[in-house]
């Protein structure tokens, strides 16, 4: 009896710990994508099952995204990004990326095995000292931090074989209109070393939603390309 109570416990417990995070797997969050103000093709966010990685519990997170025949003709983009996730802390465990553009291709690899402070890549290995988490792993991580503006954040990335120092602000409230509805918003903008991200002022900004669900409602980036905007088109459950 005392063991039937005991596996009840945590399952009860385990439940509760994620039922604290405001997304639950299987959820698809859908994106208009658009480039220099044209439509442009599709993205999406896909919350997989949990899986258990290493010993350990961890959301499958796949992000795409795809041009349309349009663009396909101008600047053919087909990206994925494949990310494993530790289902209480939200860090970064395994990455797998490939990138197909015309004058840019990518694949990478990426293992991230903290008992002994190391990420391994298909290209070299990197010291950690610390849970590390890339870019997308982050924005579900951003979503369980309460948020307030003027909050002011430090983290490290890992994208592209290295880790980058960052911090970010969360800069104001806005009401904003996308395909899937009107939402009150807070943005907020990633910068490094008294500069915004990468290179210029300004290459990218998030509309997070001033809610309970801190759903990306929008993702203004800058790129090679030009201005890169996705707008949430449809989210499920």
């Amino acid at each position: 009896m005392k063991k039937w109570v005991f596996i009840l416990a945590i399952a009860i417990s385990l439940l509760k710990a994620q039922k604290e995070h405001p997304f639950n797997k299987g959820e698809t969050l859908l994106y208009d994508v658009s480039l220099n103000f044209v439509s442009a093709g599709t993205a999406s966010l896909e919350l997989g099952d949990i899986e258990e990685f290493d010993g350990t519990s961890s959301y499958h997170i796949t992000f795409r995204m795809k041009t349309n025949s349009v663009w396909d003709q101008i600047f053919r983009i087909r990206d994925t990004v494949e990310t494993w996730i530790d289902s209480e802390g939200l860090f970064t465990r395994k990455l797998k990326k490939t990138i197909k553009e015309p004058r840019y291709s990518q694949k990478l690899r990426a293992d991230f095995d903290y008992s002994s402070g190391i990420i391994t890549t298909n290209k070299k290995d990197l010291s950690i000292s610390s849970e590390i988490r890339d870019p997308y792993s982050f924005f579900y991580y951003l979503r369980t931090v309460p948020l307030k503006m003027g909050d002011l954040f430090n983290f490290t990335i890992f994208d592209n074989h290295k880790l980058t120092d960052l911090s970010l602000i969360v800069h104001r409230k806005e009401q904003i209109d996308v395909p899937v509805g009107k939402f009150d918003c807070l943005v907020v903008e990633p910068f490094r070393e008294g500069r915004m991200l990468f290179k210029n002022r300004g290459d990218m900004k998030v509309w997070l939603s001033d809610d309970s669900q801190r759903l990306p409602i929008k993702i203004v980036s800058k790129a090679k390309f030009g201005s890169l905007v996705m707008k949430l088109a449809r989210h499920s459950p």
